[in-house]
């Protein structure tokens, strides 16, 4: 095992969306899988407790508003196999959360593409203040045509969205770091004084996509700027993230392609004036166990039997924009050409279609399936992180909440054994356990927005 010697102990997410089916369309009606609760309250506090107790640094719950739609209309085993649709709206389960856990941090998505920064913001802040700084926000843009119908707004192309997203990020940076200096909030009874008047300023964005003027009505939180989420695979997504990002989803099929993604980054966030350091990356795993390495296999496949292929392929073209059963099978994917999705897309570009359509068919957006004994899973766990330089994690299940306790109790005390995880939790807040200090760094771009004597 070359990874012995490792000492790096890995970042661990768990993967989720408020919905009924995550990734493997069709696992929802599996004996095991108990998504379909997504609707219940003590559903996601069960499981937020279940992950604490198994050491996680965070839970991501991705969204979308859009749902499938193939030639003008959503095909019917979207609604039959809960495609895309139903969803809830996760931040909003944030706050009960946060309560009942006390170290468990969240992550959680939000466009930049139809809703004006400013309401954002002052979600974020408030999150962080209720959360006591445990909050990340995953930074999208918004490629669906199905969510621009929604919002009555006209698509925007791709690169266009790259733009609009860093000129949202700026004036949010400004409203998170600018207006209310450190030491503002004062909160003296005796002297009648809440926040020193001084001490707060209005800032004035008027960018090529938004404009904003006026004080943040929220006063700082423990992060300020929430940590910030990315996982854009195009050129114009890789240096969104090398300049913005703290922590970054990669996608790749082995761990070559996530190596070179990997180096990709730390070189993009080095030339961006960022430590290589500042970015943290991270990719998806599942994680099949069993007593024997031939049992686990069975188990695989008893999940795989519930995928639903017409399923699958319509949740592909949701994200892409791309429908599978449309293409040449023998044609290469580095051919196919979108102005969805793309992160889907890159992954494939090595592959002709007939692969790529087996392999998302088998795997969804899964980058890697490990499965044997819980020491074979975290044999490969290590291997993995020495290959290829991946700082951790986002766990994906096949049932929930049964893959994560399968995970907690059986594979996490091994990777404890082996120095791979963490045994008790640092304190502080989120960006505190992840990088040593609680506020963005002054080589992040919010930081140049922080007020200063010399810009009054």
């Amino acid at each position: 095992m070359g990874w012995t010697n490792l000492v790096k102990q890995i970042i661990l997410g768990a993967f989720e969306i408020n919905g009924v089916n995550l990734t493997s369309q069709g696992v929802w009606a599996h004996p095991e899988q108990q998504t379909y609760r997504y609707k219940e309250l003590r559903y996601w506090i069960e499981l937020a407790q279940l992950l604490e107790r198994g050491y996680f640094d965070f839970l991501f719950l991705a969204d979308s508003y859009g749902y499938p739609v193939l030639y003008g209309t959503t095909p019917t085993v979207a609604f039959e196999q809960a495609v895309e649709i139903p969803k809830n709206d996760p931040m909003l389960l944030i706050p009960a959360l946060a309560a009942a856990t006390s170290d468990l941090s969240f992550a959680v998505t939000s466009s930049t593409t139809f809703e004006h920064p400013y309401a954002n913001a002052r979600r974020f802040a408030t999150l962080d203040h209720l959360t006591d700084g445990r909050i990340a926000w995953n930074v999208v843009t918004t490629s669906s045509a199905v969510v621009s119908e929604l919002f009555g707004r006209d698509a925007v192309p791709h690169d266009r969205r790259y733009a609009m997203a860093q000129d949202y990020l700026d004036l949010s940076y400004q409203l998170f770091e600018g207006s209310w200096e450190d030491g503002s909030v004062v909160a003296d009874k005796a002297a009648r004084l809440y926040a020193d008047p001084v001490k707060i300023h209005p800032i004035a964005h008027d960018g090529p996509f938004f404009r904003s003027a006026g004080y943040f009505n929220c006063e700082p939180s423990p992060q300020r700027t929430p940590v910030l989420a990315q996982a854009g695979a195009s050129e114009s997504g890789r240096a969104f993230a090398a300049a913005n990002a703290e922590l970054v989803f990669l996608q790749g099929k082995d761990a070559g392609m996530l190596r070179d993604q990997v180096s990709d980054l730390r070189r993009r966030a080095v030339a961006a004036g960022r430590g290589p350091s500042s970015v943290k990356a991270v990719a998806g795993l599942s994680v099949v166990t069993a007593r024997t390495k031939s049992e686990a296999e069975a188990k695989l496949e008893s999940y795989l039997a519930y995928v639903d292929p017409d399923a699958a392929r319509v949740y592909y073209a949701s994200m892409t924009g791309v429908d599978l059963a449309a293409l040449d099978p023998d044609a290469s994917f580095a051919d196919v050409r979108t102005d969805g999705g793309r992160t889907q897309v890159e992954r494939y570009r090595n592959n002709t279609v007939r692969e790529a359509t087996a392999d998302f068919l088998r795997r969804g957006m899964r980058e890697f399936i490990l499965v044997g004994t819980p020491e074979q899973v975290a044999d490969e766990i290590g291997q993995l992180v020495s290959d290829t330089g991946l700082d951790g994690f986002n766990y994906t299940p096949f049932v929930s909440p049964g893959s994560y306790r399968e995970f907690v109790d059986d594979v996490v005390p091994v990777l404890q054994r082996r120095g791979l995880l963490k045994s008790e939790y640092s304190p502080g807040t989120f960006r505190d356990r992840l990088f040593g200090h609680a506020r963005v760094p002054e080589t992040h771009p919010a930081a140049r927005f922080r007020f200063s004597a010399s810009r009054a």
